[in-house]
C-alpha cells in the first residue's frame, strides 16, 4: 500500500513539475524581447522552462524504468553508508515544497507583494516544512529567511541591476 502511495506522490510531483514549466513557458512567451539584453524577461523564463522540463522527463524516466525518486542506491561521500541509515520517504513533502513554490511565484507576480517580504515567507515556511517544528530550529530559519531575502534583494539590484519592488 506504501508503494502505491509512494508511486503516486512521485507521478503526481513529476505532472506537476512539468505543468509549471508548461506555464512558465507559456507566460514567458508572451511576453516581449528585451532591446537591451539578450538573457532579458523573456529568455530568462524561457530557459528556466526548459530545465524545470529536462529535470520533469529526466524523473519521468526513472519512473517508467521502475526506480523510486526518493531513495538512493548509494550515498555520494565515501564512507557514509554504514553511519546513514534509512530515511523515512515524505513524498507529500516534496509535492507540498512545489506547490509552495508555484504560490511564492504567484505571489510576486501582484504588485502589492514585495520582492522581500515575499521571498522571506517563502523561505521560511519551505525550511519549517522540511524538517520537524521545534522552537530553536525555526528562529534559526526565520533568520536565514530574513537574511537570504535580503541578499538576493542587493545580488539582484547591485549586481544584476534589476529592481524587484
Amino acid at each position: 500500500m506504501q508503494d502505491r502511495v509512494t508511486r503516486t506522490a512521485e507521478t503526481g510531483y513529476v505532472v506537476l513539475i512539468l505543468v509549471i514549466a508548461g506555464i512558465v513557458w507559456h507566460e514567458a512567451s508572451a511576453l516581449p524581447p528585451a532591446p537591451y539584453d539578450a538573457l532579458g524577461p523573456k529568455a530568462f523564463p524561457i530557459w528556466v522552462s526548459y530545465a524545470l522540463a529536462a529535470l520533469g522527463l529526466a524523473m519521468l524516466v526513472r519512473l517508467f524504468a521502475g526506480r523510486s525518486l526518493g531513495r538512493g542506491g548509494q550515498t555520494m561521500v565515501v564512507g557514509l553508508d554504514d553511519v546513514i541509515g534509512e530515511h523515512e520517504q515524505r513524498p507529500w513533502v516534496a509535492v507540498l515544497t512545489l506547490i509552495l513554490a508555484f504560490l511564492y511565484a504567484l505571489a510576486l507576480s501582484f504588485r502589492s507583494v514585495g520582492f522581500l517580504p515575499a521571498t522571506a515567507v517563502y523561505l521560511f515556511l519551505s525550511g519549517a516544512l522540511l524538517g520537524p517544528l521545534e522552537r530553536r530550529r525555526l528562529a534559526v530559519i526565520a533568520a536565514f529567511a530574513v537574511v537570504a531575502a535580503v541578499v538576493l534583494d542587493l545580488l539582484f539590484r547591485k549586481m544584476f541591476k534589476l529592481d524587484l519592488t
